[in-house]
């Protein structure tokens, strides 16, 4: 089964998550510290913080990633 396009992988609430999560320090579906070269790069997305739109650049664990539906 092929995994889902990066845009289209349903995400944790931003507001849920830890600072180090989202920064990209952290992957966004477990605590796993992330490494440049292991890194997902889960795409561009937006969110609301305090009334105004931020990119936000979520990132997850190669496990994790593997594990989505």
């Amino acid at each position: 089964m092929p995994l889902p396009a990066l845009s289209e992988v349903p995400l944790p609430e931003p507001a849920a998550l830890s600072s180090e999560q989202l920064r990209g320090a952290q992957c966004v579906f477990c605590p796993a510290p992330l490494s440049n070269a292991a890194a997902v790069d889960l795409g561009r997305r937006v969110i609301e913080v305090h009334g105004s739109t931020v990119a936000w650049f979520p990132r997850s664990c190669p496990s994790c990633w593997k594990a989505q539906p």
